[in-house]
């Protein structure tokens, strides 16, 4: 008996000792100068880490970097932020799952930290820049990049052909057939491959359509969505081979290493063109804002950055932004080769507008109607549905009319859905 208790008292100390050790361990944890920063892999992260070592130096805050590829970013975090746990101070997102996280409420909405912030100046962005990262009113992400659509093109092949940028669509068209008729190359280049969402929204958007309405009812079939169906389809005539399998990227590494007339991408490729190793056609590419349609629209793109609202560390983490996304390495940040972020101090500066000449295109005019990717936490089925029913259109299988009933069916009741989160 009285062994038992022994073992039992020792036994008791035991446990004591290790809950005691896991909470100290856990307490030092949440107190130490560190944060843990959450990328995904892109030239706004490989520059977000550079900086790494220099705020280190002058915090004392060390900053450890995860990494997961896009595909499976956001599943990880969305994970993480279940948990709970705190396992990410910074993360990196998409702007279209700005949406999912502020419904979820698990980013720490920023506006607190923003109003007493001189370094990282907000007022330094246009009214348009400052609503990127809100949902529901709240500042839930940082601009980690500004990418507008626009309109790039060879120089060289415009000037021999005496042509010029296209204010509208229809003299978009018309430069197209013109260079693929001259021979001097296909005429444009779109996406119209896996990520031909990207392009199709805005074109949409230009020709004057929705794709719903106030009350979540899927408006992708309207006059409106068949004429900008039927002209992404028409351009496909002035196109290079193997155009209808490029994605975003191979978009862009087309247009950069074959005589194609024009291309239509976000510029946050831009830095691409400034290694002629990454180009055939070094210092003969041009770029202009997207062509008007009956709505003059800047389709808006990027990355947003942010604090977890689990993190334990938001002090220490908005350190972290303000260093490196602040108004004083706001032009190093952009010289790094990272994606430009559309402060006006940027897209006005003299010696960056001779390196990066897209920079005015970064100025969201307010004679523009800016539209970004809807808010909606079904938008990933609601793009890949897109995409599904593009790709018959495109092809020939099957006609606009019909591709885009078939779609207006398929999202009503994932639009349904979105209604009852709301």
């Amino acid at each position: 008996m009285v062994r038992s208790l022994l073992r039992f008292v020792r036994l008791a100390i035991v446990v004591t000792t290790l809950a005691y050790m896991w909470v100290a361990c856990v307490v030092n944890q949440e107190n130490a100068d560190s944060i843990t920063v959450f990328l995904i892999p892109s030239p706004s992260a490989s520059v977000i880490q550079s900086f790494v070592p220099a705020f280190e130096r002058e915090t004392g805050i060390e900053v450890m970097v995860v990494q997961a590829p896009y595909g499976e970013a956001h599943q990880k975090l969305l994970l993480a932020f279940e948990l709970g746990r705190g396992a990410y101070d910074v993360t990196q997102f998409d702007n279209i799952f700005l949406a999912t996280f502020g419904v979820s409420e698990v980013m720490t909405p920023l506006d607190i930290y923003l109003e007493g912030s001189m370094e990282y100046a907000i007022e330094d962005f246009s009214s348009n820049q400052q609503d990127y990262g809100k949902y529901a009113g709240k500042t839930f992400g940082l601009t980690l990049s500004t990418e507008p659509m626009i309109q790039w093109y060879r120089k060289d092949i415009y000037e021999s052909l005496d042509l010029s940028p296209a204010a509208t669509w229809e003299e978009y068209r018309d430069n197209a057939k013109a260079v693929h008729e001259s021979g001097l190359g296909d005429g444009v280049i779109l996406g119209w491959g896996p990520n031909v969402p990207w392009w199709w929204v805005g074109l949409v958007w230009s020709f004057g359509g929705q794709l719903y309405d106030e009350d979540l009812i899927p408006t992708v079939n309207t006059p409106e969505a068949v004429a900008a169906t039927t002209y992404l389809k028409d351009l496909l005539d002035y196109g290079p081979e193997g155009g209808l399998s490029a994605d975003g990227d191979m978009v862009t590494h087309k247009f950069l290493s074959q005589n194609i007339g024009s291309m239509m991408q976000f510029s946050g490729y831009y830095g691409m063109t400034l290694d002629p190793k990454n180009t055939s056609h070094f210092g003969l590419l041009g770029t202009a804002p997207m062509p008007r349609g009956t709505v003059d629209v800047t389709h808006l793109a990027g990355w947003n950055i942010g604090i977890p609202v689990d993190s334990k560390k938001k002090t220490f983490a908005w350190r972290f932004l303000e260093f490196v996304l602040g108004k004083t390495n706001s032009k190093e940040y952009l010289s790094r080769g990272a994606a430009a972020i559309g402060r006006l101090s940027i897209t006005e500066d003299p010696a960056l507008l001779e390196k990066h000449p897209y920079l005015p295109h970064l100025r969201l005019s307010g004679d523009s109607r800016i539209e970004r990717y809807p808010q909606l936490t079904v938008w990933p089925e609601f793009e890949k549905s897109v995409a599904d029913a593009l790709r018959p259109i495109l092809t020939g299988e099957q006609t606009v009319n019909e591709g885009l009933d078939a779609l207006q069916e398929k999202l009503r009741p994932l639009l349904a859905r979105e209604r009852e989160l709301r």
